[in-house]
């Protein structure tokens, strides 16, 4: 089995870990708008919009060229005893969050739900976003992340996005910090 790990991006300045971008060209990475502002007299002239300038991440289709970017999510197959990382295509939806491309990993339309608090009913400063299939088969990861306990066995694959706020306008890279709040919805909530 391939090693996997949660790609990070760092902040151009500091190099501090970060999930914000210059929303221009969404090449690099900034941790804070100050951090932006303060690069912005050099990256100014090497920034150029998504729109105007394909490179190795855009789409192109018959009448335009459209940005795709990618973000980690954990994967539950429903055939091996453990979760795993894996790369989720995202495609613009038109100044919405962006749409997931979910296939292979789960067929036809999936259903999903999105998880806002936690066991104890705080609310989640980056909600998870549930992706499942509804195949009949149980779920061995999520039998092994709940040990067994659940109520009702879940069925199917399930992928699992992170919003990147409570206004789940954008995904962020999930961890495995996020592993408890999945145990725990699939031990009570389901």
């Amino acid at each position: 089995m391939e090693a996997r790990t949660v790609l990070s991006r760092h902040c151009a300045v500091c190099d501090r870990e970060t999930s914000l971008w210059c929303s221009r060209c969404q090449a690099v990475w900034y941790c804070s708008q100050e951090h932006n502002t303060q690069a912005w007299p050099e990256h100014r002239l090497q920034c150029r919009s998504v729109a105007t300038v394909p490179n190795s991440d855009t789409i192109a289709t018959s009448t335009h060229i459209r940005w795709q970017r990618s973000v980690q999510a954990i994967f539950l197959p429903m055939d091996e005893d453990h979760p795993r990382m894996i790369t989720v295509n995202l495609r613009p939806s038109g100044g919405a969050c962006p749409v997931p491309m979910l296939e292979p990993y789960c067929k036809g339309s999936p259903n999903s739900i999105v998880l806002q608090r936690a066991l104890n009913e705080d609310l989640l400063r980056f909600p998870l976003h549930l992706f499942y299939d509804s195949e009949r088969h149980v779920n061995r990861a999520v039998q092994r992340i709940t040990t067994g306990l659940a109520e009702k066995p879940f069925l199917g694959n399930v992928v699992v996005l992170k919003y990147n706020g409570t206004r789940r306008a954008d995904y962020m890279d999930p961890t495995t910090h996020d592993l408890p709040t999945l145990s725990a919805y699939f031990l009570y909530c389901q």
